[in-house]
């Protein structure tokens, strides 16, 4: 894949994330980009031979959620450390343990 085609595969899912939020503004354009740019970076952490230019199905619903429980909740992240919900723990589990290879 070249730069090129990384950057608009980024932007695409950014729109992603944007509509599974609910955001039709710019004003937090910003912040959404480095919410998702943080998911992906815990999704390589967490996912064995994830590729985050070819993301499942599952894994790009994981994105959006990530991104929205991160944008939904961020003054309370600031404050304490707050879990993931329930299904996007399970998700995660199932792509951290091979659930992503099917």
């Amino acid at each position: 894949m070249t730069d090129e085609e990384k950057r608009e595969y980024r932007a695409e899912m950014i729109e992603l994330c944007k509509k599974y939020c609910h955001i039709d503004y710019d004003d937090d354009a910003e912040i959404v980009e480095l919410m998702f740019d943080t998911t992906m970076e815990g999704m390589e952490e967490l996912i064995p031979s994830f590729d985050r230019y070819a993301m499942t199905s599952r894994q790009r619903l994981l994105a959006c959620i990530s991104t929205k429980e991160l944008y939904d909740h961020r003054e309370e992240y600031q404050k304490e450390t707050t879990t993931l919900t329930n299904a996007v723990s399970s998700m995660l589990l199932k792509e951290i343990y091979g659930g992503g290879n099917t």
